[in-house]
């Protein structure tokens, strides 16, 4: 993908910001080494939250409904206290607030890319901003789609926006248009995907206005047998025209948050410093 300059998109599920591998996406998009990133909302808001306070090792073996009554939220292993999503709950309804107000000025409605965008600006005045892949991607003018957008904390703040103020909405064609457009005027194109879901899929469909994706990567535990998306191999790919019909793509099986730290500090940190 690097040698041949490909335009690379980089799509994974939330649980890869949240197992640890948030730096690894940071330095990535710090250092512009991929191009496009299509995540979950999960993925977008805990990065986010990250910038105000960490999250906690945990148990997998953690009694819930202890947690529950101390006001703590578990996610395999991963403690993550109530009071890092009131906090969220503030720094989204300012948000919201500053472009639903700049927008309606301008007679506009808000597009979920910008929206997007303006949370990465947000983040500039945080301490910790340059921890961030949100802040970077806003920075370094790196696409990052989040889908579904309406998922998760975030789907919970734009609904209880829209209550307050009727006349909002969020278009969200405007990251459809941008993600065609991107695969439809680039020279070569590679995939390096994280799991399944929509990332996956959303980036897979994408390639196929161009008869597949020159390079593929797949990352993940899913067996095809399960008729998943993640499950989904290279050659299933190449029978929609996701990927190239050649020997450009590969699946490796495995726990992504182990392999994809190998990955970039072979394929990516090294050739940086020979660059």
């Amino acid at each position: 993908m690097q040698k041949e300059n490909a335009k690379i998109f980089l799509g994974f599920t939330s649980n890869i910001t949240t197992s640890g591998l948030r730096e690894i996406l940071t330095y990535l998009t710090k250092h512009k080494l991929v191009h496009f990133i299509v995540t979950t909302t999960g993925g977008l808001e805990e990065d986010i939250i990250k910038t105000h306070g960490p999250f906690l090792k945990g148990s997998f073996d953690a009694d819930g409904a202890y947690l529950r009554k101390n006001g703590v939220n578990r996610s395999g292993n991963i403690f993550v206290p109530n009071e890092r999503y009131i906090w969220f709950e503030k720094f989204m309804h300012s948000s919201l607030e500053k472009l639903y107000s700049k927008n309606k000025n301008l007679n506009k409605v808000i597009d979920s890319v910008e929206l997007v965008e303006f949370l990465g600006k947000e983040i500039e005045n945080f301490k910790n901003y340059e921890e961030s892949f949100t802040y970077w991607c806003y920075k370094n003018k790196i696409p990052l789609l989040c889908v579904p957008l309406a998922d998760g904390a975030i789907g919970d703040h734009i609904y209880f926006f829209k209550k307050e103020n009727k006349d909002f909405a969020i278009d969200l064609s405007k990251e459809v248009e941008l993600l065609y457009d991107t695969v439809i005027n680039a020279d070569k194109t590679g995939a390096i995907l994280l799991g399944g879901s929509v990332p996956k899929h959303h980036i897979m469909n994408a390639l196929m206005l161009r008869e597949g994706a020159d390079y593929t990567v797949y990352i993940n535990t899913g067996y095809e047998q399960e008729g998943s998306n993640a499950g989904a191999n290279p050659e299933e790919a190449k029978s929609w025209g996701k990927a190239a019909p050649d020997g450009n793509n590969v699946k490796v099986w495995g726990e992504a948050s182990i392999i994809f730290p190998l990955l970039v500090a072979g394929a990516f940190v090294s050739n940086k410093r020979t660059r």
